[in-house]
């Protein structure tokens, strides 16, 4: 079979390229060579991160990969027959497991029995959805579309000492739910959440849940937020929100304000919220590769350079076109994509 080209510098240029493509490589059986990995980031080419997507995939469906080492610009994957198996994957640092979830979710759809994976590295790590958004908001879109997944977390970790372990359950399922993903329900006006902190100081989980209340009270919903003040190999704190269909995470840092990790979170996820549109910005690039097993449209608050870089892949690799339109209804203000 003819190899298809990709071009990894294209649109964001990062790991989602990389990612998705390895996935429906995965799929389809059609085998890809990725270019120009990475070619305008400052570290250019694979990291550890990327490296264990790919693998993640590999054993999946006993690939064979060529320019699978660290700082790699050009790889080639040739697939093989999916033969999903239970396994262990150790990232092997602080490496985001939500991301390596990403690649394996729409693998999912095609395996023919139940399987769980078991992943470690980081639960909570800056520039990726923390694990909070993928069990709640992600695994809760899919399910309701059909798929029958779930993410159980064990140990939570954060950078650089990582340390986390989370399991990753998936059944054999069929996108065939028929739900509205274009505006968002409005039904209640509870906002969830939780706060994170793992071997720091008690009250900074106590000034954040505050922040968030006030605030969230402040426009009008009710706040349901619980702590959750743990051990572990590592520490870190933060705050994941949920509304609906909507999710908002903040991860403390040094030097940064308890305060101000509440109110962002919920500015954040206000600024959802007023969009009206169902999925979230973060969602929104999510959804693309599920979409042309779903059908029909998906409304998003905003149309990012990974949702771009998203659709690129899939119209590669499967014989689907996106259409991406402006939205404007019953106060909504967003964007509207159909596969």
């Amino acid at each position: 079979m003819e190899i298809i080209t990709i071009d990894g510098s294209y649109g964001e240029g990062g790991g989602q390229i990389i990612r998705t493509a390895v996935s429906l490589s995965a799929i389809t059986q059609k085998p890809i060579k990725i270019i120009n990995i990475r070619k305008n980031r400052k570290n250019k080419g694979l990291s550890h991160q990327h490296m264990a997507c790919v693998n993640a995939i590999k054993k999946l469906c006993n690939a064979k990969v060529e320019g699978l080492f660290k700082g790699s610009e050009t790889m080639e994957f040739y697939p093989n027959k999916l033969s999903p198996k239970d396994f262990t994957m150790d990232i092997g640092t602080a490496g985001s497991i939500s991301l390596v979830i990403q690649s394996i979710l729409p693998v999912g759809l095609f395996i023919d029995k139940d399987i769980t994976i078991n992943i470690k590295g980081g639960t909570n790590v800056k520039n990726s959805p923390t694990i909070d958004y993928i069990k709640y908001i992600t695994m809760d879109i899919l399910n309701k579309m059909g798929y029958d997944g779930q993410v159980e977390i064990i140990k939570r970790g954060f950078y650089p000492e990582g340390g986390g372990e989370v399991k990753l359950h998936i059944k054999h399922s069929k996108l065939n739910k028929i739900i509205d993903l274009v505006e968002l329900n409005k039904n209640n006006n509870v906002v969830e959440g939780i706060i994170f902190n793992q071997n720091l100081d008690a009250q900074i989980s106590k000034r954040i849940r505050s922040s968030a209340t006030n605030l969230i009270m402040k426009h009008g919903f009710i706040p349901n937020i619980k702590i959750e003040n743990i051990k572990g190999s590592s520490s870190g704190v933060g705050i994941f929100l949920k509304y609906g269909s909507l999710g908002s995470s903040m991860l403390g840092e040094k030097g940064l304000r308890a305060e101000i990790v509440g109110a962002s979170a919920v500015e954040n996820l206000l600024k959802e919220i007023n969009s009206g549109m169902a999925l979230d910005k973060y969602m929104g690039d999510q959804i693309i590769p599920f979409l042309p097993f779903y059908g029909g449209s998906v409304g998003v608050s905003k149309i990012t350079d990974h949702t771009l870089s998203n659709i690129f892949v899939v119209e590669k690799l499967l014989n689907v076109k996106f259409n991406v339109e402006k939205y404007k209804n019953n106060n909504c203000n967003g964007f509207l994509i159909t596969c």
